[in-house]
């Protein structure tokens, strides 16, 4: 008699399509029974790792996240650790952006273009030590590339995949959370720094980083076995204050202008177009990409990311893909995200507009709908200083 492993029925029942089991060439995350445990109700392979994108609706996990705290496994970022005599050279010349200057305990957030420019990866780089860099990334082809690269460049560094698998508590109350499992000194934490700490002989590194830009952190679980334990943890330190799992939330992230690698960004945009012109510094002496990116600066973008508010009933769901945008009949852009955000009582999103139609209000989208007016508008929609991120820990506290 065949027996059937219980996530087959699991899977069965929450998807309502014919399960046969997990393929070991998808992964789980260290998070992924305690995710189960949880009612997690959706999972997507993602990265070579099932991520779960599914606990609540996108609204009730959307108002969780901003009114108290989510926590989410993103343990499908996979961090590319450059190491070794050259690793400051070698991964300034993987990156426009200048990173001769970030101390150890710093982190930022960067870019990776090939060599015509056209973006690869937006990870955020966390300086370990004077010769030791980690590049948590959303693909985990980067090491490969990373790797590739060394091969040819002549730098003395080593190219790894750490075990080392970040889970996220994103929301106001986060601070309360995170010091009550790893201690008072976390409230000094600056952001975008980064800290070791452990509990009950759990090691992790904790950044102020996340996808909300909410007060938030990203805590990376060094080592695969005790994700479960460091995830009961949390929970149940959180508990009392409201904290609830869910998955990153796309309308929070819209609604702070944060661009999503693989849907708003591939390689086939530059980070000129797509308004990262901060993360390229020119004046480096090298780096992958630059003299295309000096070309595009030159004759100036042809396309800029933009918001957009658009007109017509609430979106029910998320866009599957890019839709057309058109000033008459001509298709001048496309949106690349577009989500009812609760807090605004708008629809709203990021399109990628020629530049001569960046400021007309003369402009339509095609949906699945059928045809909506859009009102082009800046970015971010919400906090475009990010104070709320940026805020002091102590000051913060809930009580």
């Amino acid at each position: 008699m065949k027996t059937t492993h219980p996530f087959e029925y699991f899977w069965r029942d929450l998807t309502g399509v014919k399960a046969h089991g997990l393929n070991p060439r998808i992964r789980k995350s260290p998070f992924f029974k305690s995710s189960l445990k949880y009612g997690a109700t959706e999972f997507h392979p993602y990265n070579g790792m099932w991520m779960p994108v599914g606990y609540d609706t996108p609204i009730n996990e959307y108002w969780n996240t901003v009114e108290r705290a989510g926590s989410w496994d993103v343990g499908v970022q996979r961090c590319v650790e450059i190491s070794g005599p050259d690793a400051e050279a070698f991964t300034n010349l993987l990156t426009p952006r200048d990173i001769s200057k970030v101390a150890v305990g710093q982190c930022r957030y960067l870019i990776l273009v090939n060599q015509d420019g056209g973006i690869l990866n937006d990870p955020v780089m966390l300086r370990m030590a004077d010769d030791r860099f980690w590049l948590s990334t959303a693909d985990a082809d980067m090491y490969l590339w990373a790797k590739g690269v060394a091969t040819f460049s002549g730098h003395d560094v080593e190219i790894a995949t750490p075990h080392v698998y970040p889970l996220q508590v994103q929301g106001p109350r986060s601070p309360d959370i995170i010091s009550a499992v790893f201690g008072d000194d976390i409230l000094d934490l600056g952001y975008y720094r980064w800290m070791n700490a452990s509990v009950d002989g759990i090691d992790v590194v904790i950044s102020r980083t996340g996808f909300s830009s909410e007060l938030g952190f990203e805590v990376f679980l060094l080592g695969y076995d005790r994700g479960d334990e460091l995830w009961e943890i949390i929970m149940t330190a959180g508990k009392p204050l409201g904290l609830s799992p869910g998955s990153p939330n796309r309308i929070r992230r819209v609604e702070a202008g944060i661009l999503d690698f693989g849907s708003d960004m591939t390689p086939a945009e530059n980070p000129l177009e797509m308004g990262m012109e901060r993360l390229v510094d020119f004046d480096k002496p090298d780096f992958i990409g630059k003299s295309a990116l000096e070309r595009i600066r030159a004759e100036g973008a042809r396309r800029k990311v933009t918001g957009v508010f658009m007109d017509g009933e609430v979106f029910e769901k998320n866009n599957e893909h890019r839709w057309p945008v058109y000033a008459g009949s001509t298709q001048v852009g496309e949106v690349t995200q577009a989500v009812y955000s609760p807090r605004l009582e708008r629809n709203i999103g990021f399109a990628l507009l020629n530049v001569d139609h960046c400021s007309s209000n003369e402009l339509n989208v095609e949906t699945p709908e059928g045809v909506r007016g859009i009102t082009v508008t800046s970015i971010p929609f919400i906090d475009p200083d990010k104070k709320i991120p940026r805020a002091a820990l102590r000051g913060s506290r809930t009580g």
